[in-house]
């Protein structure tokens, strides 16, 4: 294999025996003329991934093993750790790409000298239900370094506009040397918003970032895969989480030389959307019954007694700003300090998000 690589491809591996095959063979059929390294990292399989990817005797194929399952952000820093390409372009063993992705991604950042650069992708649940994912962009885009920080902004200040394709690891095409120079790494106690946390420590580096509207990215859902929910039972939830994402955020903004009080009030106005994206979420698991009502109300409570006894929070829920599509009591209850009103709240409102996403409202 040359030495000269141009994208090293990163894909985690986890008990996903029968995702392996289709997703090797959907990257040697790429139509791309350069050299690529596609890095897999088993994270601990109880299953035989690892039997099965050493099975392919690729010679651009590299394999590495973590003993303990410890995430995907692990099995990523590691797939970093042994990267050599120019570019590295992260993907989950489940998902596929276009036959040109790489070579419409690599041609546009060469051809611009990007660091950054994503397109629009499908989600996928079954053969009958695929939904098209554009971003609101009318063509391809280029986003200068000034341009980055008001979308940091919009994302901060409204999470709920879906990050504009921005903030996500998967799909997206990015200069090693920047990642390198910056020592930027996944936050391995994170289970879950790992990706944007990476992005918000990778944005604070970057000069540039490009869209692509063309849809290379095939997202698979499976009923059968741990959600954000799920992983939050099974490794523990604290809202020290999202303080600790809260304080990569704070230290991007310091990158651009923003470091002040409205910073600080977008900051916590994410902080306080993400807590109640959670606690929405989590009750709309119990409402359709994907979790107990036992198991639920109990690890809900602990989430709500996390968020009723942090100073910052209670604090930072004063000046929440609450849009159009979210519930004005959620967030009143949290600065009442009352749990059984935000109980109250929360089941309220998850039934008002399931029978709005039944009638196709939301």
């Amino acid at each position: 294999m040359s030495n000269n690589i141009t994208i090293s491809i990163i894909v985690p591996i986890y008990n996903a025996k029968d995702h392996i095959g289709n997703c090797i063979k959907n990257l040697l059929n790429q139509d791309f003329e350069e050299t690529i390294e596609i890095i897999m990292v088993d994270d601990g399989s109880s299953d035989n991934s690892f039997n099965i990817i050493q099975n392919f005797k690729i010679t651009n194929l590299k394999l590495f093993r973590l003993i303990k399952n410890s995430g995907a952000s692990a099995a990523r820093n590691k797939g970093l750790d042994e990267s050599k390409g120019e570019y590295v372009y992260f993907m989950d063993v489940d998902d596929s790409i276009d036959k040109d992705a790489l070579k419409n991604l690599y041609s546009i950042a060469k051809k611009n000298d990007c660091d950054f650069v994503f397109s629009d992708f499908k989600r996928i649940l079954d053969l009958k239900n695929q939904r098209d994912k554009t971003f609101n962009y009318v063509n391809d885009k280029i986003f200068d370094r000034s341009e980055l920080l008001e979308h940091m902004q919009k994302e901060i200040n409204d999470p709920s506009l879906g990050h504009l394709g921005l903030f996500g690891c998967n799909g997206r095409l990015i200069r090693r040397s920047v990642i390198e120079n910056g020592k930027i790494r996944f936050v391995e106690e994170l289970r879950f918003l790992e990706d944007k946390t990476f992005c918000w420590d990778l944005f604070g580096k970057i000069n540039s970032a490009i869209y692509i509207r063309k849809q290379l990215y095939s997202y698979y859902v499976y009923p059968d895969v741990q959600t954000a929910i799920t992983k939050s039972i099974n490794y523990g939830f604290d809202v020290e989480y999202f303080e600790l994402i809260t304080k990569r955020i704070k230290n991007s903004f310091k990158s651009f030389g923003l470091a002040n009080n409205k910073i600080e009030q977008l900051v916590d106005q994410g902080l306080i959307f993400y807590i109640i994206t959670l606690l929405v979420s989590y009750s709309r698991s119990m409402a359709l019954g994907k979790v107990s009502k036992k198991e639920g109300k109990k690890f809900r409570g602990k989430i709500i007694d996390n968020v009723l006894q942090n100073k910052n929070i209670r604090k930072a829920v004063k000046n929440y700003k609450i849009s159009k599509k979210e519930s004005q009591w959620i967030p009143k209850a949290i600065n009442l300090g009352s749990r059984f009103f935000l109980e109250l709240a929360c089941d309220h409102r998850a039934k008002e998000v399931v029978k709005k996403r039944k009638a196709g409202q939301e």
